[in-house]
């Protein structure tokens, strides 16, 4: 539709009248998003760490009330991996407050020296020495993680450890003034974030200079976007192979890294496994491989320690078309496999 005059004022016909509206009442919800969010990034930071866990596991708990969408998914992803077990439903109660505390987590440590981060971690020798071991060899690491207990205080973990600055690999916000803030306390400490669509020139320059490249597993990742179907916790779920591909085509050393949360949130232990990393000729079978290996490691943490994953996320939203519906959540769309 075209604008006409009516009366000496312009009338927008039709569809662009509308999209006028629901833009306009987009842009005043991220304006309000934001001034909310700016008022508690505000705050967060001066509190105790005590009262900065309780404020997390309010809002978690707060979001687990108000989201009866994903309560549904997250009970749903429970019985699926949990058959017969009970009091799911407590369980996916302290998984979402301890979500909570790691979003929290995010705005808290914006203050927090370097010399008080060891406070708030607990660095086994073992654990340790991987890493320092695989960061000694020169060619940098990869390091995986997962939306697995505090996956913001991950950096604060490795700079205390003396480890090289990451590149973490991210997706942007979606609302972009919340997007700049967040970008600006993520790299406070020196650490570079790059967003998906141009991480591989910025990983492999981090490899080349030893540092280490970071990035979560437990994403659902189409078929286009790099994702194939591999197990976890007893289902194929589309995920990335990107860091797996990345470790094999550069030889550089493999870890899944987690801080596991202790006294609910106050303080985290950081655990870390070395993935094996073959030359075998063949690259499509190790890649599917290694990034089977990373699931397997992920699925070993989430089964011993559930309360710690965020169950409400629809990890296995697609399906391959050939596969029997029931072997999948009733959330899950199905995805052909020359996507």
């Amino acid at each position: 539709m075209v604008p006409r005059s009516r009366a000496g004022l312009l009338v927008l016909d039709g569809p662009r009248a509308g999209g006028h509206r629901e833009r306009s009442i987009r842009y005043i919800r991220k304006i309000i998003e934001y001034a909310l969010y700016r008022a508690i990034a505000f705050v967060v930071p001066f509190l105790p760490r005590r009262a900065a866990v309780a404020l997390g596991r309010r809002l978690g708990g707060l979001y687990c009330l108000l989201d009866a969408r994903g309560r549904r998914t997250g009970m749903e992803n429970l019985r699926r991996t949990f058959p017969g077990r009970t009091g799911l439903r407590s369980l996916l109660q302290q998984a979402m407050r301890q979500s909570g505390v790691a979003m929290i987590d995010a705005l808290w440590s914006a203050r927090l020296k370097p010399e008080r981060v060891p406070q708030y971690f607990e660095f086994p020798a073992e654990h340790a020495r991987r890493l320092n071991t695989l960061a000694a060899r020169g060619r940098g690491v990869i390091v995986a993680t997962a939306h697995f207990g505090s996956w913001e205080m991950l950096n604060l973990a490795s700079g205390a450890l003396g480890l090289p600055r990451s590149t973490v690999i991210a997706r942007p916000v979606r609302n972009p003034w919340i997007d700049r803030h967040m970008r600006r306390i993520r790299e406070r400490n020196g650490n570079r974030l790059v967003y998906r669509d141009r991480a591989l020139p910025a990983c492999i320059g981090a490899l080349r200079r030893g540092e280490l490249v970071c990035s979560v597993i437990d994403m659902a990742i189409r078929p286009e976007e790099g994702g194939m179907f591999v197990d976890f916790c007893g289902t194929p779920a589309l995920t990335s192979g990107a860091l797996a591909m990345l470790a094999v085509r550069r030889r550089a050393p493999l870890a899944f890294v987690v801080c596991r949360p202790l006294e609910g949130g106050r303080r985290y232990v950081l655990e870390a496994e070395v993935i094996e990393v073959r030359d075998t000729g063949d690259r499509d079978a190790e890649v599917g491989r290694v990034t089977a290996e990373l699931n397997h490691a992920l699925e070993r943490k989430v089964r011993a320690h559930p309360e710690a994953w965020i169950w409400n996320y629809k990890r296995w939203k697609w399906r391959p078309c050939e596969a029997p519906g029931g072997l999948y959540p009733s959330y899950a769309l199905w995805v052909h496999p020359h996507w």
